[in-house]
């Protein structure tokens, strides 16, 4: 009996003090993940297109409906690639968002699949095989340290299964 008392005691000292510390307030940066979104594209204006332009000149036209967005990404981490040996975001998919990809790509090799981030153009790349395994890289004009942000941003507040913290805390609880 009294080590059950001793046990529920020391529990509820530490939701007390849980209740009682001070939950930092997130950065505006961590407050809101970019906008990222993986559009169709074509190469050719069309109706119900939106043109963009990207920073080298490339002027593509996008699809309105987007294949991914944020919250189909469960975590993002950077990374040099091996083989270009320039910075990239290696995204992880949630199950929905990897399902809906493998279904886009298997439908649509050969189109030009735009990866805008916060409706800016930065990667534009043809699909050449279906994505099946539910990860994706950004690649494009950005430095190490623009890649390690993005990277950073895309993750905040996110768990490894690709909840929001917030949302693993309140499950403790319930």
């Amino acid at each position: 009996m009294l080590s059950i008392v001793s046990t529920l005691a020391a529990a509820a000292a530490v939701v007390a003090t849980a209740m009682t510390t001070p939950i930092e307030t997130p950065s505006a940066a961590q407050a809101a993940a970019p906008d990222v979104q993986l559009r169709f594209a074509e190469s050719d204006p069309k109706p119900g297109l939106t043109r963009f332009e990207d920073a080298a000149g490339r002027v593509l036209y996008l699809r309105p409906e987007a294949v991914l967005s944020t919250p189909d990404i469960a975590s993002a981490t950077a990374r040099t690639d091996p083989v270009s040996a320039t910075p990239v975001v290696e995204l992880t998919l949630t199950l929905a968002g990897r399902d809906r990809l493998a279904r886009a790509t298997t439908d649509n090799v050969g189109r030009i699949l735009a990866v805008l981030v916060d409706e800016t153009l930065i990667t534009a790349p043809i699909i050449r095989e279906p994505i099946l395994g539910g990860r994706v890289q950004i690649s494009g004009s950005m430095t190490a340290a623009e890649a390690n942000d993005l990277a950073l941003l895309l993750s905040a507040g996110r768990t490894s299964s690709g909840r929001s913290l917030a949302d693993a805390v309140l499950d403790r609880f319930n």
